[in-house]
């Protein structure tokens, strides 16, 4: 009886061993990136946390935070953008800017009740 549990143990651990060896190198790239993916995604979620940390600090300061980030995406879109789109922009806005009955609509969009 102890015979066949020490042959039952055996063929356990050759199986499992069998298992681990038979993983394939695709497996294990797989493997690495998930871990390599979830690595950075944990770190972003830590700095998204120090970032609303910030945020709120900054907020009880009495800073416009909300007018503060709308400036800063501003500044990181113009950064962004080409001579020739910012060139662009600006005539379409001047366009824009000319006509009576776009005038009249943004007013009333942005019209406060």
């Amino acid at each position: 009886m102890e015979e066949l549990a020490e042959k039952n143990a055996e063929l356990v651990s050759k199986v499992a061993e069998f298992v681990d060896n038979k993983r394939t190198d695709e497996d294990n790239l797989t493997l690495e990136a998930a871990k390599r993916i979830l690595t950075l995604q944990i770190e972003i979620k830590d700095l998204n946390d120090d970032i609303a940390e910030v945020k709120k600090e900054a907020k009880n300061e009495g800073i416009a935070v909300g007018k503060v980030m709308k400036a800063l995406k501003k500044l990181k879109d113009l950064a962004k953008a080409n001579d020739m789109d910012l060139l662009e922009i600006e005539t379409i806005e001047k366009v824009l800017e000319s006509d009576v009955d776009i005038k009249t609509m943004i007013n009333e969009l942005v019209k406060k009740d």
